[in-house]
């Protein structure tokens, strides 16, 4: 890596994601608390020290953190005791029971995505499975309409990529006002005909005797299609490229597909689909002989924790077998995500299906990483489906 006054974590960087793990290692051996003073921003990247972070919400908060002013109001930008009522009330689509009631209906749908790919040669993994498939689910469970879905996921799929030159608030204003138009025409049409889904239950819904403010329910919904659509697809993706680049591994999953679940959370951990992601500190905060000051921006990076050795023996090995007690892919804390067990029942279902249908399909190329800030993820996987 070279000399330690040479060392920098940028991850707005066009490039980052191609040498993002050593610098990760680098990050956690040297400068386990790293301020890049030119991006304003502090950084903690070991295992231990992200996991207590995320749960330091007097000290470490997300209510001022520079995306919280240019988006209207989520749960990942409220601290308790507001965020744990509203999050009561959005998590009773995601309980478990509700989860597993899916699966017939997921599965379902890997399946007519799999029975498009029938004849052709090669596709692109991430157009014609990685995306629709979480992305028809999570846009059935708010109410978005058949016919306009592909406009909502094709401005979820613009919150990735980020340019180096751009703010924060320049990055997201276009897609998340477009995603909050198509979400207010939604709105109106549910207060005028409400159904069975979870925009209607929102406009229902009452915490402390008040019903949700209409930027609640637009920021809500905003969360969940964006979280639910691009992480999963990302986790998916990734996936599959880590299969096809370690065939014995795969091998092992089209033998006993019993085995897919673990495999799952391996995929989480070795390439996490959500990098990093802010708090702003409201105290000095002390870590490893250094302190953060107040009012500064300070970056949990999951995916850096993710491959410490301090808690994962030979963390750069890549194992479906490996007994993994605990992973922050999905954070920690009040903030967990709301999603991860559908996220995990949409990862198993492709997983699945695609294996059992194209065991033997190949990469045509290396795909390359979507230049992003915050996620790990790519544009496009071209992969050749031979005969099986």
């Amino acid at each position: 890596m070279g000399a330690s006054d040479e060392f920098e974590y940028d991850p707005f960087a066009a490039n980052f994601h191609d040498r993002s793990h050593e610098i990760y290692r680098h990050l956690r051996d040297e400068h386990p608390l790293y301020h890049n003073r030119e991006r304003g921003f502090w950084a903690i990247s070991r295992f231990e020290d992200v996991r207590q972070a995320a749960i330091e919400i007097e000290a470490l908060t997300t209510e001022t953190i520079e995306e919280a002013a240019s988006l209207l109001p989520m749960l990942n930008f409220l601290d308790p005791p507001r965020h744990n009522r509203l999050r009561a009330l959005v998590s009773r689509g995601f309980t478990s029971r509700r989860v597993s009631e899916m699966e017939p209906h997921l599965r379902r749908i890997a399946g007519a995505l799999l029975d498009e790919l029938a004849g052709r040669e090669e596709c692109d993994l991430v157009e014609d499975f990685a995306t629709p498939l979480p992305g028809r689910i999570i846009a059935e469970m708010i109410g978005v309409p058949l016919d306009r879905r592909e406009t909502f996921l094709g401005h979820t799929r613009k919150m990735i990529a980020t340019n180096p030159e751009s703010t924060i608030a320049e990055a997201i204003r276009e897609p998340s006002d477009r995603i909050y138009e198509e979400f207010g025409r939604l709105l109106e049409e549910r207060r005028g005909e409400p159904r069975d889904d979870l925009m209607s239950a929102l406009i229902d819904a009452e915490i402390d005797n008040e019903g949700l403010l209409d930027d609640e329910i637009l920021g809500f919904c905003y969360q969940l299609i964006v979280a639910g659509n691009d992480s999963t697809t990302s986790l998916i993706g990734n996936g599959a490229v880590l299969l096809a680049n370690h065939p014995d591994q795969r091998k092992r999953l089209v033998e006993d597909p019993a085995k897919i679940p673990n495999a799952v959370e391996e995929m989480l951990r070795f390439e996490s689909p959500a990098q990093a992601l802010p708090r702003q500190s409201r105290r000095p905060y002390s870590l490893h002989g250094k302190t953060i000051p107040a009012d500064q921006r300070v970056l949990l990076v999951w995916a850096a924790a993710n491959r410490d050795d301090r808690e994962f023996e030979e963390p750069e090995r890549f194992d479906i077998t490996r007994s993994i007690t605990r992973h922050i892919a999905f954070g920690h804390g009040v903030h967990f995500c709301l999603g991860a067990s559908l996220a995990r029942l949409e990862a198993r279902i492709a997983f699945e299906t695609l294996l059992e249908r194209h065991p033997n399909y190949r990469l045509i190329e290396e795909p390359g990483w979507i230049p992003s800030r915050w996620a790990r993820a790519h544009k496009e996987i071209r992969i050749a489906l031979p005969d099986s």
